[in-house]
């Protein structure tokens, strides 16, 4: 029988009926036309018409609570006990899946059965068809249940069904399986024999030496202080019932802002969903003082490992966002500092001394959270926020092209909101899941990130625009009386003019209002985004080859003015 490792089995102790451990994907399908009638019954009748289960789709827990659990392996499964078909009343809107969905993701899945469950839910409008999995966290991680259903489908329409999910086999691999070991081996030690581990003594007493420091303004250290997260909606105790909130982004336009920027993807992320946070919160009369604390998942593989062989070192980290009343783009600046600061910290320290860190702290806010007293103690995060890569190409599922893939996470004890981002093709897509009851109208917040990401966007171009504005030569005297009597000639008019005297003071009040205009943005904004001067734009030949042209073309046209 396959035993649970230590993570596993975090996530089956910390369950219970307001808080379901399972991460859940929603999938929107497009039928062929000529089967779009039907597609949704017969996805179903395919489905139950395949009754055999690969590992660990027939693993169901074996809880004692005097032996440590186990998976038991079932020869067979009742296959409808996983397999479910609900239709929405019409008219079949998208707000209407939505609070299905929210339902079908708060049920705790029955721990008699394998900890699974696949739903074809029928009735959108467009004979849209959508699909929804149900895995418990113990089984799988968000990534390995978007790849499993990856898996399934082809980017070819012909041969778009590679068996149901329930027939891949997603077992963990030796190096996963590896990696969990030396995870569970070292908690034990820490728990255990902590006066043992001479290895990450120095290590541990530097990180707790300048985390002390920093608390009473001694010192300095970027990783954030444990317990320093404000007060928010978002730590009420989760009740029941689950609700999404449901977008989606261009990739297209993040990695524009990447690009111009030197953020990462993530900070971009983290940035939108900070500014909308921020937003509720102040529509709400609840004005934070400090910056939101979310959890983060991070890689602290050092550059020499890379490749190296070794396994992902994974864990949860601690990030700060922006400062109240921040502009987009220093809220951007600053959450990139922070996200930076937090791995060159931790890298510094050891790897493996700031995941025992990690595990202490975040184990400390789970407690609370799974025993109900987190309003008593002080906060160490508002949210749990990450980011799950999906397939690059178009995929198709039985036919039917694969319209929007949403990834529905878990929300961890003491904690009433989730933000999760999927990226598919070319469409970075997100959800937010939440506890209606302990945090109501939180769908505004999907929309506020839309807003939210315009703005930024808006902010990034314009200070961009105006520091390449800023390298670019302005018009002297003579190339600005050229423009003035190349005007003029095409409008007809000689020196004598009223019209001409009009035209000319109207460029040079243009030309004022620019110089005013560069001046003051780049004033505001140079510190905010580094332009290398040194560099030409791309069309910089083009634009001096054209204005030499037009120049020598027309002198004599200014000699006949």
């Amino acid at each position: 029988m396959p035993s649970l490792s230590l993570l596993d089995f975090s996530f089956v102790a910390f369950e219970s009926a307001k808080t379901p451990l399972h991460v859940s994907g929603l999938i929107i399908l497009e039928p062929p036309k000529e089967d779009a009638a039907n597609f949704a019954q017969n996805v179903y009748a395919s489905f139950l018409q395949k009754p055999d289960a690969c590992q660990p789709f027939n693993w169901k827990l074996n809880w004692s609570m005097t032996g440590k659990p186990r998976w038991d392996v079932l020869p067979k499964i009742n296959i409808e006990d996983h397999i479910h078909f609900t239709m929405l009343p019409a008219p079949g809107c998208d707000a209407q899946l939505q609070k299905v969905a929210g339902r079908i993701h708060g049920q705790v899945l029955d721990r008699a059965k394998p900890l699974w469950e696949v739903w074809v839910i029928d009735g959108l409008e467009g004979n849209r068809v959508a699909l929804m999995m149900k895995m418990h966290h113990s089984v799988v991680d968000g990534i390995r249940a978007s790849k499993l259903f990856t898996s399934s489908c082809s980017p070819d329409i012909e041969e778009s069904f590679n068996g149901p999910l329930w027939q891949h086999d997603l077992r963990k691999t030796s190096s996963q399986r590896k990696q969990e070991s030396h995870l569970t081996d070292m908690v034990m030690k820490t728990v255990t024999q902590a006066s043992k581990q001479i290895s990450l003594l120095p290590s541990m007493f530097r990180l707790g030496t300048k985390l002390a420091m920093k608390a009473v303004n001694l010192g300095h250290s970027d990783l954030t202080l444990p317990f320093s997260a404000p007060k928010t909606p978002f730590n009420a105790s989760p009740q029941r019932n689950r609700a999404l909130s449901l977008g989606d982004f261009s990739i297209k336009q993040i990695k524009h802002l990447r690009a111009i920027t030197g953020a990462s993807m993530n900070d971009v992320l983290y940035t939108v969903s900070d500014i909308a946070l921020n937003r509720y919160l102040n529509d709400r009369a609840l004005p934070l003082r400090k910056p939101l604390v979310a959890m983060m998942p991070i890689n602290l593989r050092n550059k020499d490992e890379k490749n190296a062989g070794h396994g992902n070192k994974m864990t949860i980290g601690n990030v700060e966002l922006g400062r109240p009343n921040l502009t987009p783009l220093q809220r951007l600046e600053a959450i990139q500092t922070a996200t930076n600061d937090l791995k060159r910290e931790a890298l510094a320290i050891s790897p493996d001394a700031y995941i025992n860190y990690s595990l202490l702290i975040n184990g400390i806010s789970l407690i609370t959270g799974k025993l109900g007293v987190n309003n008593y103690v002080p906060t160490t995060t508002n949210l749990l926020i990450s980011n799950v890569p999906g397939a690059k190409e178009q995929l198709y599922f039985m036919g039917a092209k694969v319209l929007q893939q949403y990834p529905v996470s878990v929300l961890m004890p003491g904690q009433t909101l989730n933000i999760t981002f999927f990226s598919n093709g070319d469409t970075m897509y997100y959800s937010l899941v939440a506890c209606n009851q302990s945090l109501p109208g939180f769908e505004v917040i999907a929309d506020y990130m839309q807003e939210a990401f315009e703005e930024l966007q808006r902010e990034i171009l314009e200070a961009a625009c105006f520091e390449v504005g800023e390298r670019v030569d302005k018009p002297t005297k003579e190339e600005l009386a050229v423009e003035v009597a190349v005007s003029a000639a095409q409008q007809a008019l000689t020196p004598e003019d009223d019209g001409f005297e009009r035209l000319w003071q109207e460029k040079q009040d243009k030309v004022a209002e620019l110089e005013k205009q560069l001046a003051m943005l780049t004033s505001k904004l140079s510190t905010q985004i580094e332009i290398d001067p040194t560099l030409e734009a791309v069309n910089q030949e083009l634009d001096d080859e054209l204005l030499t042209t037009a120049k020598t073309g027309e002198e004599s046209r200014v000699a006949e003015v």
